[in-house]
């Protein structure tokens, strides 16, 4: 028998509606509604003494559903609830807080909210992909959340549009620190001082070619020769839903 079905059995034997109850006892009627419409497993402790005093049942019996309002159950606890009407203030505020306190000795330890993580995303490019960003490069903390790539590290904004239309101008990027490129990738590099997010392949001769996904911008691909003494550095590869294929030559 649950607890509202107590509550409606016990006002019936007084011929009171809930809005009565509420009248009679301080609980605002919007409460009392609520237990039938929204549960009443979080009511608060003031809420539940008031019940007990007005119809003289145990907390125990209102609040187990397991058990009913029979005689044999529940006249013990009606004579306790009569001698707690029955006490000065003094004495209810001593019993409450003997109440409290064993009630919270019993209450499951409350469930830890999850912590926050965040990635950095990295406002100027040069910044994108060290462990701390350089002395003076901006960055923003963004919460990670469900729709981030699985192994994004960090993230940097995308500016120009020869990665379109896989990369659209001033979007961000989701980024990876695995340098282990295969032909195909998406990466960040640095290029003679210069940062790049371009299509990373490289031929048998170690020679590495950066091309822009935008074939329009082909004027942007990089072309790096093993001989070249140019440096080159990937800073991590750019997480993708299908790696894009490579420009046909």
């Amino acid at each position: 028998m649950t607890l509202t079905e107590k509550i409606d059995a016990l006002l019936r034997e007084r011929g009171m509606t809930r809005g009565g109850l509420a009248s009679a006892t301080g609980i605002p009627y919007n409460t009392i509604v609520g237990f039938y419409t929204k549960g009443y497993h979080n009511m608060k402790l003031s809420t539940l003494r008031r019940l007990v005093a007005f119809f003289g049942v145990s907390a125990d019996v209102l609040t187990d559903d397991e058990r009913g309002l029979g005689p044999e159950e529940g006249a013990p606890d009606a004579e306790l609830a009569r001698k707690y009407a029955a006490l000065s203030g003094r004495g209810r505020r001593v019993v409450d807080g003997v109440i409290d306190g064993l009630y919270d000795l019993q209450r499951e330890p409350e469930e830890t909210p999850p912590r926050l993580e965040y990635i950095k995303e990295y406002l100027t490019p040069a910044a994108a992909g060290y462990a701390s960003p350089a002395l003076g490069e901006d960055y923003v903390l963004v919460p990670k959340s469900a729709d981030m790539p699985a192994g994004t590290d960090f993230a940097v904004r995308i500016d120009g549009d020869s990665m379109e239309p896989y990369i659209k101008d001033g979007s961000r990027v989701y980024v990876s620190r695995d340098i282990e490129l295969r032909d195909g990738d998406v990466g960040i590099f640095f290029v003679d001082g210069d940062m790049k997010c371009k299509q990373y392949c490289e031929d048998s001769f170690g020679n590495v070619y950066l091309f822009s996904l935008n074939r329009a911008r082909s004027d942007a691909d990089v072309h790096i020769f093993a001989d070249s003494g140019v440096t080159v550095f990937c800073f991590g590869r750019v997480l993708l839903p299908k790696r894009p294929p490579l420009p046909r030559k």
